[in-house]
């Protein structure tokens, strides 16, 4: 049965759901579903809905609830942030789409001294509109009951002052602290620690400023090992292993 997310042009009223917008253009047009049939659909507020098509008209679905639940929740016990300084093409996307997967919370997009791409004011809206519609078709294909938040851009000065929690920067230069290093740091404090942030560079990764500004704001360095990996490599790597280890201490 097709589970589809209910977005922000889905109203929820009791026993029924008035679908509009996006999500009646891609149920009426692209499932081609019609009056009479069922589908899974689920709001990003985990729950898990059993509806039932009950009349389609020119903008709108009348659908009917036959069946809520909260439903098993493979979110995570904590919160991980990716501070993402954005690559060239398309690989945001990729990294967006594969980091969901794992149950990140929240991705900002940054801008680092050597971010080597520039978007302007006027894209900007339709990348994060895009960015949104990529991390909830992830949301849906590993059955989150959450979509991650994709945050405005933001600058990397900004991203270190502002945020206060735990941090951890991916940066090559570090050539003693690993990733058990820093699991052992957070297992110390774990009580106290529920929300983690991880920023990973652009090509060319982060310059010695960038990463005496992070230290001197509390920031974790470490690294991925020996290879210089790809910016989407390097991001996918470094989020599945941390969210791996982190979920046996946090259980």
């Amino acid at each position: 049965m097709r589970r589809v997310y209910l977005g922000n042009d889905c109203l929820n009223l009791k026993d029924r759901f008035y679908i509009k917008g996006e999500t009646f253009h891609y149920l009426k047009n692209v499932l081609r579903m019609k009056e009479g049939d069922i589908f899974i659909g689920f709001d990003g507020s985990g729950m898990e809905y059993m509806i039932e098509i009950e009349k389609i008209e020119n903008k709108e679905i009348l659908a009917k609830i036959l069946e809520e639940k909260e439903i098993y929740s493979c979110e995570l016990n904590f919160d991980i942030q990716l501070f993402q300084c954005i690559p060239k093409g398309d690989r945001f996307d990729f990294i967006i789409r594969e980091v969901t997967q794992f149950g990140v919370k929240r991705i900002v997009p940054v801008i680092s001294k050597r971010t080597i791409v520039k978007i302007s004011e006027e894209k900007i809206e339709k990348k994060i509109k895009r960015w949104n519609k990529i991390a909830q078709e992830a949301s849906k294909i590993s059955r989150r009951t959450f979509i991650p938040e994709i945050s405005n851009l933001s600058d990397f000065e900004k991203c270190i002052k502002e945020e206060k929690d735990i941090g951890i920067i991916f940066w090559e230069g570090e050539k003693e602290r690993t990733i058990k290093d820093v699991i052992k740091e957070i297992d110390k404090e774990k009580s106290i620690i529920k929300k983690i942030n991880v920023f990973i560079g652009p090509e060319g990764g982060f310059d010695e400023d960038e990463i005496k500004l992070a230290i001197e704001n509390g920031y974790i360095t470490t690294s991925l090992g020996k290879r210089i990996l790809k910016v989407e490599t390097a991001s996918v790597i470094s989020m599945g292993i941390l969210i791996y280890e982190l979920e046996n201490l946090y259980k």
